[in-house]
Order: structure tokens, then sequence, then C-alpha cells
């Protein structure tokens, strides 16, 4: 059931004093300049590039993917089944990346895509990654969610959506907005990260662009009124709304995670205007013209660590807050490329139609913070509280049967909003799990309820490992560090290596430290470990975890290890050396 939530309507214009051209500090050609490098891309670039914390990806139409270095070192090229689109996603480094108009994949950071899932409509846009690791795409009529495990948790049909991107909201809900509009009103739809539809928002005019803050989702209408939409007792609300001192809308919204502020453009005849806002109060602090950027030309804006960066088709520049121009860049000439983006480094990077990315250091100094922001919370669901009286009475959160169904619902996707409930008693029971390891301990050693219930505990152990969030690996982690039961110990393992998401490393640690605790006869748990570590390796795809994994494998190599172990260890090593070579 929806309802409608009006967004207050506002139309007042700030009384500023006159704007005047700003003097750039430095003013560059890059058109006469000498790059400060170039990487051979294998065709031209469809996406835009994409930045990774080791430099930048981006897709091009010879279906190849390429990756390289803040310094144009090409990392990996890895070719891509089936037609590639503009629509690729970041996800740390992880890289989701549509092909064929409706076949969304994965790839990890070594450049293997671990999965492909075909969406149930074209894909009309780039995928928004949520907190937990899963990843929304959508489509003319219609919004679909995955899991981190390629499992497709929902499907929603809508009414036709328009062109603005997704919108986030601060509780981590989604806008997106319909194609009509209701008596020149922009209609939102707002969907919980579970595809239930929350309710309808009806603008006070026609939203002509918006912007994504932890604070909630930033606004501009045709109108020229500013505001910030957030959420409060379970509705949306405009948390404030104020004029821009335009008569139009902004055709861009750029917020920045250091200083919380956001910057506004405005086409101002031939000019571009940008108007400075503390995002928690919507206080306008500053407003500049930055160069002639028309909405027409515009290519991308985005955070930097001095400020904002800005560019259209001809020119691109640097500012900071109080309206200093740091620079402003001639471009080469449009004919010669595609696409562009400035990375965290400073770095101007062109993708040419010659088949080469073209880079510009337009500063020597290296940001002191990273720009991009980092999720705060890995979840939407907190664990469901369970009666201490019925804990120890044995009542557990999670049925045999609740388990059954959940595994089903699993198994077969299309859960929707019943995930919220079974993503709750999971981690309850997870948690029971971990407390019980300190309870036994307390009790010296009296056996546990999972200790005494060994198929019950393999099956919540099997319904951790297929969420498809990110939420799991520490819970595996820690029951790693803590089980002492060999049994127990295999199922634990076992299912870590399924799980295969370690954004930390924390399950390969205690797969090591488990190597010193392991009898060196018990062949089939130390080859366990082998599987375990491959999978986590594999799926994960950094240098790093591969090194990490090498040096587990290679621990089994010692003669105290049984010749069987020594033997499946090689054979692992062999296919770990292999990834590396993909």
């Amino acid at each position: 059931m929806t309802r409608r939530t009006p967004f207050l309507a506002f139309f007042l214009l700030l009384t500023l004093p006159a704007l005047f051209a700003q003097t750039p500090l430095r003013r560059e050609n890059l058109q006469a300049q000498t790059p400060s490098w170039q990487a051979v891309i294998g065709g031209e670039a469809v996406s835009p590039c994409i930045e990774t914390s080791y430099g930048v990806a981006l897709l091009s139409d010879g279906r190849l993917l390429s990756a390289c270095t803040s310094a144009g070192t090409v990392i990996w090229q890895r070719s891509i089944k089936g037609r590639p689109s503009p629509y690729l996603s970041a996800f740390g480094d992880f890289l989701y990346v549509v092909t064929d108009r409706t076949h969304l994949n994965l790839v990890n950071p070594s450049g293997m895509t671990l999965w492909t899932a075909i969406a149930p409509f074209e894909i009309t846009d780039f995928p928004l990654v949520g907190r937990d690791g899963r990843v929304f795409v959508k489509g003319k009529k219609g919004i679909a969610c995955y899991g981190l495990n390629g499992t497709r948790k929902w499907q929603v049909e809508t009414d036709e959506l328009g062109s603005l991107p997704f919108g986030v909201l601060d509780d981590g809900s989604l806008l997106v907005y319909a194609r009509a509009l209701k008596d020149d009103k922009t209609v939102a739809l707002r969907f919980s990260p579970f595809g239930e539809r929350l309710e309808d928002i009806t603008f006070s005019g026609t939203v002509s662009s918006a912007e994504n803050s932890e604070k909630g989702v930033i606004i501009s209408l045709t109108n020229g009124s500013i505001g910030l939409v957030r959420v409060a007792g379970g509705s949306a609300e405009a948390k404030w709304v104020t004029g821009s001192g335009n008569t139009t809308g902004a055709f861009k919204i750029c917020y920045s995670p250091i200083s919380q502020n956001t910057a506004f453009f405005f086409q101002n005849g031939s000019r571009t205007e940008a108007v400075i806002v503390n995002t928690d109060s919507g206080e306008v602090k500053k407003r500049f013209q930055v160069g002639q950027i028309a909405s027409s030309d515009f290519q991308i804006a985005r955070a930097t660590s001095s400020g904002f960066f800005i560019s259209g088709a001809y020119s691109a520049c640097e500012f900071t807050e109080t309206g200093t121009i740091l620079y402003a860049a001639d471009l080469p000439a449009r004919a010669k490329w595609t696409s562009l983006c400035y990375t965290d480094k400073n770095y101007l990077v062109l993708c040419m139609k010659d088949w080469t990315m073209t880079a510009f250091l337009m500063s020597g100094t290296q940001p002191a913070q990273k720009i991009r922001p980092t999720l705060k919370s890995l979840s939407y669901v907190n664990a469901q509280s369970v009666d201490s009286v019925a804990k120890q009475a044995g009542i557990r959160p999670l049925t045999e049967a609740k388990m059954a169904e959940i595994a089903r619902e699993f198994k077969a996707g299309d859960y929707g909003e019943k995930e919220r409930e079974y993503l709750s008693l999971i981690k309850a029971e997870a948690q029971n799990y971990i407390d019980a390891h300190a309870l036994s301990v307390a009790f010296r050693g009296e056996p546990s309820f999972f200790e005494e219930n060994a198929v019950y505990t393999q099956d919540l152990l099997y319904l951790m490992s297929q969420t498809g969030t990110r939420e799991f690996s520490s819970y595996f982690a820690r029951l790693l560090a803590s089980e002492d039961d060999l049994s127990q110990l295999s199922s634990i393992i076992a299912f870590a290596g399924t799980c295969a998401y370690d954004e930390n490393a924390q399950m390969l640690k205690e797969l090591e430290a488990l190597l010193r605790k392991i009898p060196p006869k018990n062949s089939a748990l130390l080859k366990q470990i082998c599987d375990a570590t491959y999978e986590i390796c594999r799926f994960m795809g950094r240098p790093a975890f591969n090194r990490q994994g090498r040096t587990i494998i290679s621990y089994l190599f010692y003669p105290q290890y049984d010749k069987t172990v020594r033997t499946y260890a090689r054979t692992i090593l062999t296919k770990m050396v292999d990834l590396e070579k993909k």
C-alpha cells in the first residue's frame, strides 16, 4: 500500500550580488601538452572510466575490460562475453558490468567473471550497490535486486521510469522517479531494500537533478528550488528547502563526503555558476562562476580533496568551495575522445578514439584524504532479539521448519520482503552460536546446544553461507577462531569457503591460524582448509589474498604432514597459480 507525501512547495529566490567571472590561478592547454601517461585499451571505450583502489577500469567495444594503475600501467585485460554496454559500476574493486542489455556480470578485482545473471528487463542505468553488497538494477518499467552470489532477491514492476538515477535515502531505502509528471510535478516511488513499495512522493515541481549523500537525497527543481529529502518517522520528508538564486534547475549536483557540502551547478547564459550549500542545514555558503560549461556539453562533476571538479566537452576546471579556480584546462578536440574521468590522484583521464587512455596530471599535490565515501553500516537488518528465558529453555529463534523454508527460498530466489525476517533470524542464531563458546568456557566445558545438535548447526552454517551479503564473513571468522570441536569445525571451514566473500581477509587469517592447531594427521580437515582458502582467493581476486593463500597452502608442504595432504596442497597451489594467469 502506498501513500502520498507532498514535498514542501518553495519558490524563494535569494537576493545576491551580481557574479563576476573568476580568473584561474593556472590555465592549461591539454591539446598542446605531452600526456603524463598513456595506456592501450584494445578498442574504443564504451563505458566511462571507473576508479578503483589500484587505478581505473573501463570497458571497450572490443569486448575487453581493462584495468590500469593510477600511473597508467595495464594490470590486466579480460574479454567479456556479450555485447558491452556503458553501464559499469564499482563495488570496492569488484565491477558490475552490464552486457547484452539484460546480463549483469560480477567481475572480481583480477578480472574474472564470477557470475552472470539475466535481468527480467533491459537494464537502462548504472547498477547501484547497497550497503550489504546487494546490487539494484532498473529498467524501463521495473527494478530488481541481486545478492553477491548472483541470486535474484526480488523484482518489481513499476510505472514507466525516467532517466534520473537511483536515489538512496539515509535509511537505505530507494527512490526511483516516474517518467510521467503529475500536474507538472515529479513523482518518486520509494522502495525498501527488500522490494517493499513504501510510499509515493510528489514533489512541488519537476526535479531537474538529484544526488545521493549519507544525509539523504539532494534535489534541485526546475523552478530553482533546492532541498534535502530524508526519512523521519518512517516517511520521507524535506529536511530543508531553499532558493538557489536561480530561476531554472541545476543541471548537476555534486556532494563532497569530505566537507559534507554540496555544489549545485546552474547554467546562466554562457556561464556556469556554482552554488555551495551546507548539506545538513541548507545554508547557501557561496555562489560564483566557474567557466563556460553548458548543460548540453556537460561531462562529469565530482568532489576532490581541494573542492570540486567539473568538465564539459571543451574545458574543465577544479575549484575550491570559496570560489578560487585552481586551474582551467582546454581539452583536446572533442572528436578525438569518447569520455573522461578525474581520479583521486589528480589525473584527468581521457578515453581516446585511437584505443588509448591518455592522462594528464593536473596537480602535483596528493590528496590527504580518501575522497570516495565509505559505508558506515554493512546491514539493513538487526539480529532478532531473543527472550533470555526462552533461550535458557532451549527455544530457538530458528525452528527446523523455518530453516527448511529459508533454504528453499534462498535456492529459488525472489523471496523479496521475507528476507528481512530471514536475515534477522539467521544473525540472531549466528550470534548465539558465537556466544555459546564463551558460555562453554565459563561453565567449564558444558556442551552447548550447537554441540549437541550437529545437524541443526550445519543447517545454520549453510544458511549463513547463502545470504548473498557481505555481513557473514565476520561471523565465520569468529567461529573459526573459537570452535574446538573438530567435526563442527569441518562444517565451519566448508561453509566459509562457500561464503567466499572475505572483505578484510578475516577468514583467511583464521584459516592460517588453524594450521597451528589441527593435528597433522587430520588429513580431511587440512584438505578442507586448502579448498576454503582456494575458494576465498578465487572470489576475492586480489593479489594480496593470493599471496596469503599461497602462504597458507605452502605450510602444508612440511614433512610432518601426510603425503596425501602434501600432494593435495600442491594441486591446490597449482590452481591458485593458474588463477593469476587467467
